[in-house]
């Protein structure tokens, strides 16, 4: 998941500049998707809670990779904000069951130890997918990026079904 975000995230803004958006779009956007995010997540946490996080991952994953497709059809600013809404909800979904999952299965005496090795591995594994989509964007263009995330989200959505809670 994480070489799927660090794809196309650094590139969001030059994406939003090409199908006509500014600077004051990008804020626009992003705030879209924190702010739906935020307030989902408080309704995500509570339902995990009862229903495990377990099946919040896998649907936040399959659901991601249709959202990150459907920026390869987008063509105007008002379908940009109703996916970054969609997104952060969606995110929602994932970053709330991961965080608890992780809690879930780390015991409490190393449990910083435990969560820094992942966050470590997170962040290099954004690290190449940084790199990764830059050298994609540049040669082949957005929709390839776009497309690459799509397929890795479901592989790594595929994974997760043999996660035990």
């Amino acid at each position: 998941m994480a070489l799927a975000f660090g794809l196309f995230g650094p590139f969001y803004l030059i994406f939003i500049n090409e199908i006509g958006g500014s600077l004051e779009n990008f804020g626009v956007a992003v705030g879209l998707l924190v702010l739906s995010g935020a307030l989902s997540s408080l309704i995500t946490g509570k339902y995990s809670d009862g229903f495990g996080r377990k099946p919040f991952l896998i649907i936040g994953g399959y659901a991601s990779a249709i959202i990150v497709f459907l920026y390869t059809v987008i063509g105007s600013l008002w379908q940009l904000y109703l996916i970054q809404i969609l997104s952060g909800i969606v995110a929602s979904f994932f970053e709330t069951s991961e965080s608890s999952f992780l809690g879930d299965i780390t015991e409490k005496e190393n449990r910083g130890a435990e969560i820094g090795k992942y966050d470590a591995v997170i962040g290099i594994a954004e690290a190449f997918a940084i790199f990764t989509g830059g050298f994609l964007a540049g040669r082949f263009g957005f929709a390839i990026v776009f497309y690459t995330v799509s397929i890795i989200f479901i592989v790594s959505t595929t994974i997760m079904f043999k996660l035990k809670e």
